[in-house]
């Protein structure tokens, strides 16, 4: 049974070592003789310990956990991100903390203070608000030795590691996916711009972009907020007030779903009358009917590299100050929530 009055100190004093050098040795750090070490094992295999993330950390002021912060766990997007971030973690022996901003700024910032007085060795974080205030707030942290990694945000500091979907490049294709397909009345129901970061922005960019190219004046936006529920109810007002409307690119799956709903429920068919396309490639999304045609992101991918960039700047094995930012491309999967028009 383990003796719950055993700590790191006592190792140490039994050892004839320096609480350094048992963390080292706990942590299976080099730098220790294999004299030393096979002394400090044979220490722990004595009394029984079972050293915790907070007793591995004691001497070197890590506590081996991460904190994660997302902005809605119940879309399947971001599920699927913390299992790809959990997976890493779980290799390496890191614990992970979760955090949901819900798509608030406030909420966000929150979060990351949370984790900061919780003393986690490193923030990974997803999307979340573009105010210059919590942007402010990140080099402040980046500058303090806080090692932070972010994805789906743009920020300019160097020591801040980034992961990019081209949202833009999505947006354009998306857009232009439907133009090939005759479509000429298409609307572009969108995430919220301040709480999206800059993932909103950027898809109504390649939406407006690809329209541009093709020669099509009018734009229709209407904000859904990475919402199902908002995007039934703006996806009715849209049809109410543009009924010429024959496509509508929405900027989440989620999104897409509620429209589907309000769609039908409006007597709409799908593809036959109104062709929908959406971003994500969440699994929902290819189990409705029709099946919604998608940009699909690697989510999970995102996160295990997310997770794996951030927990190599832990362990010193990147330049911190010229790591290399990472940008993931969509993949476009057809299927039967759009059509040709005749």
């Amino acid at each position: 049974m383990k003796n719950k009055n055993i700590d790191i100190y006592k190792i140490a004093e039994l050892a004839g070592v320096s609480k350094s050098t048992v963390s080292r040795v706990i942590n299976d750090k080099a730098g220790v003789k294999a004299s030393t070490r096979e002394k400090v094992a044979q220490v722990i295999k004595d009394l029984n310990y079972k050293p915790n993330s907070s007793a591995k950390g004691l001497a070197s002021k890590k506590t081996h956990t991460i904190g994660l912060v997302i902005s809605d766990i119940t879309d399947p997007f971001f599920a699927m991100f913390v299992k790809g971030a959990e997976k890493k973690a779980m290799e390496a022996n890191y614990n992970m903390m979760l955090a949901n901003s819900h798509w608030v700024v406030e909420e966000e910032l929150k979060c990351i203070q949370m984790f900061e007085e919780g003393r986690v060795d490193g923030i990974l974080m997803i999307s979340g608000g573009s105010e210059e205030k919590l942007d402010n707030y990140l080099d402040n942290l980046a500058s303090n030795n806080l090692d932070i990694v972010v994805v789906d945000r743009k920020i300019k500091n160097e020591n801040i590691p980034k992961l990019n979907s081209d949202n833009f490049d999505a947006g354009y294709r998306a857009t232009k996916y439907l133009i090939d397909l005759g479509h000429t009345k298409i609307a572009h129901i969108k995430g919220e711009d301040i709480a999206s970061s800059h993932a909103s922005r950027d898809r109504v960019a390649g939406y407006e972009k690809a329209l541009s190219e093709a020669g099509i004046k009018e734009k229709i936006i209407y904000p859904g907020f990475f919402a199902r529920k908002k995007a039934y109810q703006v996806t009715k007002k849209l049809i109410t007030e543009h009924s010429e409307v024959t496509a509508i690119f929405y900027s989440s799956d989620m999104m897409a779903i509620g429209g589907l709903k309000a769609l039908k429920n409006m007597g709409l068919r799908v593809p036959e009358d109104i062709s929908i396309i959406g971003i994500d490639g969440i699994e929902m999304a290819a189990l409705m009917d029709p099946p919604i045609t998608t940009l699909s992101q690697p989510a999970f991918e995102m996160g295990y590299q997310g997770m794996e960039k951030l927990i190599n700047k832990l362990e010193n094995e990147i330049n911190n100050s010229h790591s290399e930012d990472l940008i993931f491309q969509m993949e476009l999967i057809e299927r039967a929530s759009t059509k040709k028009l005749n």
